[in-house]
């Protein structure tokens, strides 16, 4: 693993007021005093860039959609994206999102991508979780409801391995979306597994650590990105490393997750291995940005450009590093 003095500089430019106030929280020792900090941070909702995608948002909280089907796609999308850039659910973009999904896109309580239960894909539900977690929702019941669905449906499967709900979901996705054919598709695992794992601890009930062990024993049998036979990617973008990733995950999302969950792991060969291969795809450790999905929001996405170094995912990665750095051999 990189060490992160070289980085900092770069990080620290303010070009980027998001990486610059994310770095310095996250990555400068000592961490600047708070005064410090909350003025890197109110520059962040003025840079142009977010603020190109934040100038989209409607009256109702939304962000518009381009496809014919009204799905809560572009405003998920909105909401990981400013996730990405440090913003809180005190932000009034973030709560004015939030207020519309619970409005218009809740099914019992959980959140759904299209306006009924048929939309609540374990895959967004995850990745959506997650953000709002990461934006200091934990303790809401958005994420609760959210959170539970997840303990109560989600299967984690793999050939001999068994785990996860036990309850049936009724509905059926739409058929393009090809949901639950099996419970056990790995976008499904990988988003609530980081949604677990990104509930702080004390927050998480014994049935959620349960899961988040189960998932763990998928993905350890898995090599956490892998198909379960050979040493290739389960799949292309799991090695193609972006910003925005709609219902996906790459690998150093998955490490972001064993870092949440338990960064000891680190000890074990399979997540040191894929340290290792994320180490062996950098640029002298910078992270490339290769592509971006969720591009109903708004296309290209802004904020950096495709393949050159990424000030978010070298942040990203050397966060991940750190963490992982201080559990080896603990």
């Amino acid at each position: 693993m990189e060490t992160i003095e070289t980085e900092l500089d770069w990080l620290s430019s303010p070009e980027n007021p998001p990486v610059r106030y994310l770095a310095a929280r996250d990555l400068q020792q000592p961490q600047p005093p708070p005064a410090d900090l909350a003025r890197l941070r109110s520059d962040i909702m003025d840079w142009a860039p977010l603020r190109h995608v934040l100038d989209l948002q409607l009256d109702d909280g939304s962000f518009p959609y381009r496809q014919k089907t009204h799905t809560a796609q572009p405003t998920l999308a909105a909401l990981c994206l400013m996730a990405l850039c440090g913003l809180e659910v005190s932000d009034e973009p973030v709560w004015r999102a939030i207020d519309y999904i619970g409005d218009r896109h809740l099914y019992n309580g959980v959140i759904t991508y299209t306006g009924g239960g048929s939309g609540v894909l374990p895959c967004y539900l995850g990745v959506v979780t997650t953000a709002l977690i990461k934006m200091g929702a934990a303790d809401s019941e958005i994420v609760g409801t959210s959170i539970d669905w997840l303990v109560d449906h989600q299967r984690f499967d793999s050939k001999g391995l068994h785990g996860g709900g036990e309850r049936t979901w009724p509905l059926r996705a739409p058929q393009n979306y090809g949901c639950w054919e099996t419970v056990s598709c790995y976008h499904g695992v990988a988003g609530a597994f980081r949604a677990f794992a990104a509930m702080p601890a004390p927050l998480r009930s014994p049935e959620v650590r349960q899961r988040l062990d189960e998932a763990l024993a998928y993905l350890r049998a898995r090599r956490l990105y892998k198909k379960t036979e050979g040493d290739t990617p389960l799949f292309r973008h799991m090695t193609q490393f972006f910003l925005i990733g709609d219902y996906r995950y790459d690998v150093i999302d998955m490490l972001a997750g064993i870092a949440d969950a338990d960064p000891t792991l680190i000890n074990e060969d399979w997540v040191s291995e894929a340290v290792d291969a994320v180490d062996s795809l950098t640029d002298q450790g910078l992270v490339v940005l290769r592509k971006n999905y969720g591009r109903h929001l708004v296309d290209p996405i802004p904020l950096e450009p495709i393949g050159e170094p990424s000030r978010f995912l070298t942040y990203q990665w050397l966060h991940v590093s750190k963490s992982l750095a201080r559990a080896r051999s603990s």
